[in-house]
């Protein structure tokens, strides 16, 4: 659970972040 948590805020955050970075 905790796992499946991180992976989804990573596959969440990367692109926000990338986006507001980019």
């Amino acid at each position: 659970m905790a796992g499946g948590g991180v992976a989804l805020i990573g596959i969440t955050l990367i692109p926000l972040l990338s986006g507001l970075f980019g």
